[in-house]
């Protein structure tokens, strides 16, 4: 009993045994960290795959957003117009601050009728130009604003002369529309009024 006891003891911790447990040992945690890596390896491939189609189907799917409404939008509101629009809103108030934001930033190409030019109270390097829808219409006017370049143009209108105006609407004010100008044109001089007949001799 004590011969075969020695026996096994002398096979449990020959160095042989020892090497070969150690080196299976050793083989075994290699394949498994190797499957470890290539498990973990293809989880973030089969994941990003994923990803990748799940955003794209996202954006396929999802449709193109209207453009933006830049300044340079314009609107083919005349000048009697905007007083017509006025009108209709009487009393409403909130669609008439929406109207006029509407319009805010749009270029617009107006005609009306000169009342006067002057030097603007907004700005000295501005030069204020009134126009009315109709003749001698003061109760409903609107304000061009040109820079001081045009000041020789401006000064040489006379009342009533028949214009064109292109320019950016820039007015929180609807009562009076404020234009920031960009060009005028002279369409029609206002009648000269002929002299007065001389008074006979006496």
């Amino acid at each position: 009993m004590a011969g075969l006891i020695a026996k096994l003891k002398d096979v449990v911790v020959s160095p042989d045994a020892l090497r070969h447990a150690l080196a299976h040992a050793w083989d075994s945690l290699i394949v498994w960290v190797v499957a470890a890596v290539v498990t973990a390896v293809a989880a973030a491939v089969v994941g990003g795959l994923l990803l990748y189609s799940n955003v794209g189907h996202k954006l396929a799917s999802t449709p193109p957003s209207p453009p933006r409404t830049t300044s340079t939008t314009s609107t083919t509101l005349d000048f009697p117009g905007y007083f017509t629009m006025l009108d209709q809103l009487t009393g409403r108030f909130n669609e008439r601050e929406e109207f006029l934001g509407s319009l805010k930033g749009k270029k617009v190409r107006w005609r009306g009728y000169v009342s006067y030019v002057r030097n603007s109270d907004r700005s000295p390097l501005q030069i204020a130009l009134a126009i009315t829808p109709t003749p001698s219409d003061a109760s409903r006017m609107g304000l061009v604003y040109f820079g001081e370049d045009m000041r020789v143009r401006l000064f040489a209108l006379q009342e009533n002369d028949s214009v064109e105006i292109t320019g950016t609407f820039d007015s929180e004010n609807w009562h009076t529309p404020y234009v920031q100008g960009d060009t005028i044109q002279l369409l029609r001089a206002a009648p000269t009024t002929p002299p007065a007949p001389a008074a006979p001799a006496r």
